[in-house]
């Protein structure tokens, strides 16, 4: 016969037991690194607030009548450049801002032609004279309401994607309503045909 048995611990053999069980469950508890998600309110840093994309305002259709305005400070010296009501005399700091803005591409012979090319048929959109020497440009564009006293204050040509060139403009003139303008952005495109250089939209 087995006299082996085995006897229960008494309660108060158990108390220590459950006591250093519990000190070292608090103390994990306590050493376990806290996630940011689990950190109170008050302690969690303040995330910067990240602009919308969609949220930055647009332009009214009111802003979108007049072309932009070039800029008046020419990136490589950092001086003033007159832009805006100073007639004429503005029109050389105009063309050296417009020369700065991106490397030449084009024969200075050709890219004269082209701006003098697209000088002509600008003033004729906006004036209406001469617009019989480019038909197929302005055919179905009716003249709404002509300038007055249009002039080119500067131009470039440069290349553009499928052999074409694009020559900008920034011109001046006075409105139907009578008001003055200059510093005002164009711009049109260029194909060659048969040896001609041909406007298109």
């Amino acid at each position: 016969m087995n006299t082996n048995t085995t006897t229960a611990p008494s309660p108060s053999a158990l108390k220590p037991l459950l006591a250093a069980t519990a000190c070292a469950l608090l103390g994990l508890l306590l050493l376990r690194p806290v996630a940011p998600d689990e950190q109170p309110p008050a302690t969690r840093a303040a995330a910067p607030a990240r602009r919308d994309p969609s949220s930055t305002p647009t332009s009214s259709p009111a802003d979108t009548r007049r072309p932009e305005r070039v800029t008046a400070t020419p990136p490589s010296t950092g001086a003033e450049v007159p832009v805006a009501g100073d007639g004429p005399a503005g029109d050389h700091a105009v063309q050296r801002l417009m020369d700065s803005s991106s490397p030449a591409d084009l024969p200075r012979a050709l890219e004269k032609h082209l701006v003098a090319l697209a000088s002509r048929i600008w003033k004729a959109e906006f004036t209406g004279a001469g617009r019989q020497e480019w038909p197929a440009y302005f055919s179905h564009r009716q003249l709404r309401a002509a300038y007055r006293n249009v002039r080119i204050q500067a131009g470039i040509a440069r290349s553009a994607p499928d052999h074409r060139v694009a020559v900008r403009l920034v011109w001046a003139g006075t409105d139907p309503a009578g008001q003055n303008e200059d510093g005002r952005t164009a711009q049109m495109l260029f194909t060659r045909h048969n040896n001609a250089w041909r406007p298109h939209r």
